[in-house]
Formats: C-alpha cells, sequence, structure tokens
C-alpha cells in the first residue's frame, strides 16, 4: 500500500534535495528567467536606469564640491561668477535628468517588472493547478504550499528579489565611488559611514528569518480565515446560515482567527519597528559625528568649506547607500525562502500522461486487486476490489454515503491514481493511456455540479462548441432531462451575479445532466446526479438517461436503487469492499446488502 504523504506530494526525487534543489543561486536564475522572458524590454532597462542612478551620487558630490569651492572664492573676490552658473546649471541638469528617467523608469518597472511578471506568475500558478493530479487537493501540505506561493505572487516576492539583485550591483558602483570620493577627504569618514549602517543588515536577516517562520507557521490558519471569509460571499451559505441563525457563529470565529493571526503580525511588527529604530539611532549618531569630523578638518584648515559641505553629502550618500544595500542583501533570504515556496509548487508532480491513444473501448475495463487510501488518512477507502465492466454494460454502483463509490468511479477513471492494484481498458493499463484521448471517450455527470454564469447555450454545450445542429441537440437533452426552456432563450445569461436568469438548485442540477448527456462519448458516468431532485423525477430523468446511452458504456454511481431494475447489473459497496455483484431478481433472492436498501427505499419508486 502507498500512501500520499507531503513527501510523496511534493514530487521530490531521492536524487536531489531540496536544499540543493532550491540554493539561492538557483532560485535568483529562475527568476531573471522568468522575468526576462514576462517583460523582456523592462527587464533590461530596470536595471540600466539603476546603473545610471548609482553614479548620480558622485556626481553631484563632485558638482557640489566645485559649486561650494567657487561661491567661497567669489566671495572672496578670488574668481569670476561665470563657473559659478556652469556647475549650478550642470547640478540643476543633473536632477532634471535624473527625475525624468526616474519618471519613465517607474513606469518601465510598475508596469513591466511587477505588473506583467506578476500576472506571467499567477497564469504559472493557474497552468501548474490545472495539471495537478486531483489526488493532490486532498493533501493539506499541498495546499498549504499552494497558498504560501500564491501569498508570494500576490506580494510580488519575485519581482522584488529581480529588483534587489539588479539593485545590488549598481548600489555596489555608487558606494565604492562614494567612498572614494570620502577617502580623498578623510578616512575616517569611511569607518563611521559603514560601521553605522551594518546594524541594518543584521536586524533584516534577523527579522526576515523570523518573519517567513511566522507566515509558515500561519499559512493553516490563514486558509481556514479565508474559508470561513468566503462563506460569506457566497449566496447559498448565507442563505442557510441567516434562515438556521448561526451566521453570528460563524462571524464570531472569523473574527477570533483574524484576530489571533493579525496579532501574531502586530507583534512581530513591534519588533521589527523596534530593531528599525535602534538602527536609525545608530545612524544618526554616525552622521552627527561625521558632521563634527567635518568641522574639526575645516577648522584645522585640512579641507576648504567647500569641501566641508561636500563632505557631508558624501557621507550622507554613503549611509543611505550602504543602508540600502545591506537592507536589500539581509531581507534576501526572507525572499527567497517564499520564492522557494513557489517553485516548489510548481515543480509538484504533474498528472502523469500516457502515451498509448484510445480511441474507444473495445472489450472491458478490468479492475483486479484495486485499493486506495487519501492523503494522510489511516484506513484504505478502497480495498481489494475486482470488477469487469463490459462494452455497452449498463451497471449501477450503489451503496450508503461513505461506502467509497465515488472513489471508485474516479479510480476507474483515472481522475486519482492507482495505488495497488490495477486499471485496464481492453488490457492497456490505464497509466499508459493518453489522458487527453481518453476523455474524449467519457462524458461525466458530477455530484458536486458547476453553476456556470454563461448563457444556457454555453452551459451545456461548452465541450463541443462548434458541433452543427447544436440548437436542436440541446432541445433534445433539455426534454430528456425535463427541463423546459424557451429556445429563444439560449443566449440568455443565467445566475444573478451578471443579472441573469436564475434557476432553482433542480434546475441546475438538470443543467449539469443536460451538459454530460449533451457531449458525445462511449462511456458516460453519473456520480449523484439527481441528489437534489424527488426521486419521481429522478427515477424518470435515469430512464431518459438509459435511453440515451443505449450502445454505450454507462457507470451510475448512487445511495438510490430505483434504477436498478433496469441496468443490466449492480455493484453492492459496503466500506470500500464490493459485497454483492448482480442483477436486480439475482441480488433481492439471496437477500443480502441490496435486498436491506430496496426495501428501504421501495416505497419512493412503487
Amino acid at each position: 500500500m502507498q500512501i500520499y504523504g507531503a513527501s510523496k506530494a511534493l514530487g521530490i526525487g531521492t536524487v536531489m534535495t531540496m536544499k540543493d534543489k532550491y540554493t539561492p543561486l538557483v532560485i535568483v536564475l529562475r527568476v531573471y528567467k522568468q522575468t526576462l522572458k514576462a517583460a523582456p524590454w523592462s527587464g533590461i532597462l530596470s536595471p540600466l536606469y539603476y546603473l545610471l542612478e548609482s553614479i548620480f551620487p558622485v556626481f553631484i558630490t563632485i558638482i557640489s564640491a566645485r559649486l561650494f569651492n567657487g561661491i567661497y572664492a567669489y566671495s572672496q573676490g578670488r574668481t569670476e561668477a561665470e563657473p559659478l552658473f556652469f556647475y549650478g546649471g550642470a547640478l540643476l541638469a543633473g536632477y532634471v535628468v535624473k527625475q525624468i528617467l526616474q519618471f519613465i523608469s517607474n513606469i518601465t518597472i510598475n508596469a513591466g517588472v511587477y505588473e506583467r511578471c506578476t500576472d506571467y506568475h499567477k497564469q504559472a500558478i493557474a497552468h501548474k493547478s490545472s495539471r495537478l493530479p486531483l489526488i493532490l487537493y486532498e493533501d493539506s501540505e499541498t495546499m498549504n504550499i499552494k497558498a504560501r506561493a500564491t501569498d508570494c505572487v500576490n506580494r510580488e516576492i519575485l519581482s522584488q528579489i529581480y529588483m534587489s539583485s539588479a539593485v545590488f550591483a549598481t548600489s555596489a558602483i555608487s558606494i565604492i565611488s562614494l567612498v572614494s570620493v570620502l577617502a580623498s577627504y578623510n578616512l575616517l569618514f569611511i569607518l563611521l559611514s559603514l560601521l553605522t549602517v551594518i546594524p541594518y543588515f543584521i536586524a533584516r536577516r534577523l527579522r526576515g528569518k523570523d518573519f517567513y517562520a511566522l507566515k509558515k507557521r500561519q499559512t493553516t490558519r490563514v486558509r481556514y480565515r479565508d474559508y470561513l471569509w468566503e462563506m460569506f460571499n457566497d449566496k447559498t451559505a448565507v442563505k442557510e446560515m441567516r434562515t438556521m441563525g448561526f451566521d453570528q457563529y460563524l462571524r464570531e470565529r472569523f473574527k477570533e482567527t483574524r484576530v489571533e493571526i493579525d496579532k501574531e503580525l502586530w507583534e512581530f511588527s513591534k519588533k521589527d519597528a523596534l530593531s528599525l529604530l535602534f538602527c536609525d539611532t545608530i545612524r544618526v549618531i554616525g552622521y552627527t559625528a561625521s558632521v563634527v569630523l567635518a568641522l574639526v578638518l575645516t577648522i584645522s584648515g585640512k579641507i576648504n568649506i567647500g569641501l566641508f559641505g561636500a563632505s557631508i553629502g558624501a557621507f550622507l550618500s554613503v549611509q543611505n547607500e550602504t543602508k540600502k544595500f545591506l537592507m536589500d542583501l539581509g531581507s534576501l533570504p526572507e525572499k527567497i525562502a517564499f520564492a522557494k515556496d513557489y517553485y516548489t509548487f510548481l515543480d509538484l508532480t504533474e498528472e502523469q500522461k500516457g502515451s498509448v491513444q484510445k480511441k474507444g473501448l473495445s472489450n472491458s475495463i478490468r479492475l483486479e486487486q484495486l485499493e486506495f487510501t487519501y492523503p494522510n488518512a489511516a484506513a484504505k477507502m478502497i480495498k481489494g476490489i475486482n470488477l469487469e465492466i463490459h462494452k455497452g454494460e449498463k451497471i449501477a454502483v450503489i451503496g450508503e454515503n461513505g461506502s467509497g463509490k465515488t472513489t471508485l468511479s474516479k479510480l476507474i477513471l483515472g481522475l486519482y491514481p492507482v495505488q495497488h492494484g490495477t486499471v485496464t481498458y481492453d488490457g492497456e493499463a490505464l497509466t499508459g493511456l493518453d489522458q487527453e484521448a481518453l476523455f474524449q471517450m467519457i462524458s461525466i455527470i458530477p455530484q458536486d455540479f458547476m453553476r456556470y454564469s454563461l448563457t444556457l447555450r454555453e452551459n451545456i454545450c461548452i465541450s463541443d462548441l462548434g458541433r452543427t445542429n447544436v440548437d436542436r441537440d440541446i432541445l433534445d437533452v433539455l426534454a430528456m432531462v425535463d427541463l423546459d426552456i424557451d429556445p429563444a432563450g439560449l443566449d440568455r445569461t443565467l445566475g444573478r451575479e451578471f443579472d441573469g436568469l436564475e434557476l432553482s438548485g433542480g434546475q441546475w442540477q438538470k443543467l449539469s445532466i443536460a451538459r454530460g448527456l449533451f457531449k458525445k462519448s462511449e462511456i458516460i458516468v453519473m456520480d449523484e446526479p439527481t441528489s437534489a431532485l424527488d426521486p419521481l423525477i429522478e427515477n424518470q430523468i435515469l430512464m431518459n438517461f438509459l435511453t440515451v446511452a443505449q450502445g454505450k458504456t454507462a457507470i451510475i454511481v448512487s445511495h438510490r436503487t430505483g434504477l436498478c431494475r433496469h441496468v443490466d447489473r449492480i455493484v453492492v459497496m459496503k466500506a470500500g469492499e464490493i459485497v454483492e455483484v448482480g442483477s436486480h431478481s439475482e441480488l433481492i433472492q439471496r437477500d443480502g446488502e441490496y435486498t436491506r436498501l430496496y426495501t428501504t427505499q421501495e416505497q419512493w419508486y412503487v
């Protein structure tokens, strides 16, 4: 027996460990690759802007020093005024050019590196979600990873990594250039400017690690909080909670969960703010010391009054650039940790697709020693199932709720992976069949049907919109499910969400059945398709279904026994096992589990 745990769900191989697979360098390279693919021009121009910006503080420092010296010399009558206009004009021009470039870069960065890349990453998550094995949606750890990956994208962490890594190089150029300028004044300026901003790196490193640990610890509670919130946005849930009077209880549960999460975030924010306050204090002390040092050097005649102003400006620039560099560097491990969740989700093992093109069923579907266990569950849901379903046969799989009927149907269709035993179509293992080709020959009418806020036409024929004579076929299946709709209303939107026609719960379920019947398929599976309908109406719809299913292989999963007298065979399940197989008359004669179920419901159909 194979139980899907977190490690299996992650799809992580034994050759390469998580640590080896998701090193910071690997993650940064993957971020670069995706960014340049999603927004190539923005990805290239943004670092170039930062490169020019890194040179700007040095330019300002040099021009300012010459301007101040010129002003001082002019006040002493030792020079003309023309150089002052030149340096003043150069300084003004520098600021104008910087503002223009900053305006352009803001558009480039926000619209390209952030918005376009975020949209790209969201599409990547959606693309991956659509290709994951459905069984992973039963695993809570997989859902936690998906939630953290989505949070990483929504908070634009990946774009921040790209921009931070681009800023590192440009900040380093700026710092080296400014340090060179400061060194020409006095080496103590360098020592003061660097030492007084190092605490920022330490604070970012420690707080970033704590913040990721907190967010990871909160994942399940955040998903639970969001689940409670979604119920207040679901009209069906709102109706029930209002009429049953438990809306106040759910509001309190939501409030308690939200307050609990926010309290932890608030406590972290206080620690983070205190850390930054301590760092800011050290930085201000350092700046004050630099002013004192500049005054001492000016008074002692080691630097002139022009260099006094320039040295203070250069010191402040070094502090700011170094602070930005160290804070980005310190927060990078935190961002890498969030990015690792994103790439872990993208690297989950996708649905395995076989290569055998199955065009139709020739003989039978065979199940041998089939067993199945849900993730994080100890007990088997399916236990040693052996069954053969012949081409064109009508099978009813019945049993009480929780007997394993729906799980068995998902294993037959390949929606859940076979953990033990085999499922074969005409002798071909299900795992070797091309899934897309397989689903072309299968139609599914699920128990948990969807209510699509689309037109009536789209709701029914969404699987084959290009079919000829589609309106005639739509009206035929509507008649089969006893849903009376005016042909002129096929293009009317359904559902009140977009001011469309609202249907009752039973009508929506009939529409779901019509959608399944509309698809041209060789195998059709109905999973509790009429649970919201009156038993008499259910019986009529199922009889119509059997008429439509002539020549097809049909599997009807239900806990009701109304149509069992009209199918070829009945498969009775109990506690994950097949306890009886036979026709209606054969099973009645046995006086076993089927007889008990049938006699209990007999008054509904007689």
